[in-house]
């Protein structure tokens, strides 16, 4: 099973940063390799389900996604929690964190496992580990320009 821990500080407030990444509607703009939501029910709270395609490595796949958790952090912030199954099966845990000034720190951990077979089909999982990590500090990024820009 992959795991992949990235963080980074946003410069906006907690509300402004869990508004945009928490709406289902625009996944897609910022989570890299994420296809445009083909069904979604639900605002992006608890019991939201979204169908996409998800490309690893150029290989698309069906995924469905589910907000399974929202909470308050003990730094009051929010922490979300999503699970993903298809092809790709996983845990994520989303934290939104104040970090002072009204900067938000964003920290993604997830835990993902790639079926034998879709390794098989696209390359050595060290690579497909890495190309994860990769994507994931690209989608924080993407995640901050957007939120930054508002």
């Amino acid at each position: 099973m992959g795991h992949i821990k990235v963080s980074m500080p946003i410069d906006a407030p907690v509300e402004r940063v869990v508004e945009i990444a928490s709406d289902p509607t625009h996944w897609a703009a910022w989570w890299v390799n994420l296809g445009e939501a083909e069904k979604i029910e639900g605002d992006g709270g608890v019991g939201t389900v979204v169908e996409h395609k998800y490309l690893m490595a150029g290989v698309p796949f069906h995924v469905t996604t589910r907000v399974t958790g929202q909470e308050t952090t003990a730094a009051g912030g929010q922490r979300f929690r999503i699970e993903f199954e298809g092809p790709l099966k996983g845990k994520q845990t989303w934290d939104y964190d104040p970090a002072g000034n009204g900067t938000t720190l964003v920290t993604a951990e997830i835990d993902y496992n790639v079926p034998g077979s879709a390794i098989g089909k696209l390359a050595d999982e060290v690579i497909i580990e890495r190309m994860q990590e990769r994507a994931r500090q690209q989608t924080l990024e993407n995640l901050k320009l957007l939120v930054e820009a508002g």
